[in-house]
């Protein structure tokens, strides 16, 4: 017997949604919460607005600041007056999970509004908690997905590129993360979904990525774009909630949060730091340099880190990377899920030795 926690009750990728949010949103609650990043509602609010007037909703705003931390969430739980039935989320990937934490603590249900894609956090159910510096703490499993998730593909089109690379990376490196795990293994329904699903992720990414980019630079809403939107937030969400445990995360996500400790990696996105650990996973998994740099190429392609330079670090500094070492090898990370044993000094180098092949691919000295 096993549990599935999969995809929001309804998903609606289309321009103009969020002209009908109040709509929706009624038919689960009366009495909503907005939690909202600044830079959203200056895009998505008039919109949001209207439609919450329009269907008679009395909502309670309050501004998302920072990191979804305990810190942010103590706030806004502190601020929720007692009628609030519903809570909707609006802005990017630490709001959203900012929001579902909320509404398990309120015991309500939850709706997202994506105005970024750069996480599957508008579909999952989970949240990533870190600290206000945005250290990795923990995460927070819930036991049921957004019943909405609405998705307006033009407004995700106008917002920096640079988000929507960070989500294709994101995602793309679910499939790699699943595969060790299950090699050889017994294979349940719910694992064969998930992996079937990540699958089907990273083919949509190869394939649609490279175009997608090019269509927000000349602002067109088009087929490869809302692809890859698709990709994303929904078929990311849905590993997320069915694969939870058996064909989700593993040794790129426990490298990106053991980076998270390092200060030259803050303005790294989530979607970055990930891409970089699937390169030190590969490297843990000892995989070949031709595997690995036909990675780095597609990286490259689309502007995601090959190195650690790519991500911020302005030189290398042993005792940093120790420490984020460390920290990716923590007793309860998820790296532990791969088949063989984990080691520190063998997470350090393998970060290392990406890095330094990273490098070689940017210089031109590798080639395949």
């Amino acid at each position: 017997m096993f549990r599935v926690k999969a995809y929001p009750t309804n998903y609606i990728q289309e321009p103009g949604i969020l002209r009908e949010t109040g709509e929706w949103v009624k038919k689960f609650g009366n009495h909503p919460l907005i939690i909202a990043g600044p830079t959203a509602w200056s895009k998505a609010g008039p919109q949001i607005e209207q439609s919450m007037n329009e269907a008679g909703l009395n909502y309670q705003l309050e501004m998302f600041k920072g990191h979804c931390s305990d810190e942010e969430l103590n706030r806004l739980f502190s601020k929720a007056n007692a009628s609030i039935d519903i809570v909707v989320g609006v802005g990017g990937g630490q709001c959203l999970d900012t929001a579902k934490a909320i509404a398990q603590r309120l015991s309500v249900s939850v709706v997202t509004v994506s105005t970024l894609a750069s996480t599957c956090a508008a579909s999952s159910p989970l949240s990533i908690i870190y600290t206000p510096e945005h250290v990795f703490v923990r995460v927070e499993d819930f036991n049921r997905c957004p019943v909405l998730a609405l998705v307006d593909p033009d407004i995700i089109r106008d917002a920096p590129v640079r988000y929507l690379t960070a989500g294709i990376g994101d995602t793309i490196v679910k499939w790699y993360e699943a595969i060790p795990l299950n090699t050889g293994k017994f294979q349940n329904a719910k694992t064969r979904a998930g992996l079937k699903m990540a699958e089907l992720a990273r083919d949509i990414l190869i394939e649609n990525s490279e175009q997608a980019i090019q269509e927000c630079e000349k602002g067109e809403t088009g087929e490869s774009l809302r692809l890859v939107i698709d990709a994303v937030i929904l078929i990311a969400g849905f590993v997320a909630g069915v694969g939870r445990h058996t064909c989700a995360s593993s040794g790129a996500h426990s490298i990106h949060y053991g980076m998270t400790i390092i200060p030259d990696m803050k303005k790294a996105y989530h979607g970055e730091l990930v891409a970089f650990g699937l390169l030190g996973q590969f490297k843990l998994e000892g995989k070949p340099d031709e595997e690995i740099i036909e990675m780095m190429k597609f990286y490259q392609r689309i502007h995601l880190p090959i190195s650690l330079f790519d991500l911020g670090m302005a030189e290398l500094r042993e005792d940093d990377l120790r420490k984020g070492a460390t920290k990716a090898c923590a007793p309860e990370e998820l790296i532990h899920r791969l088949p063989f044993p984990i080691l520190e000094e063998n997470v350090y180098e393998s970060i290392l030795d990406a890095h330094h092949l990273g490098e070689s691919v940017k210089k031109g000295s590798m080639v395949i």
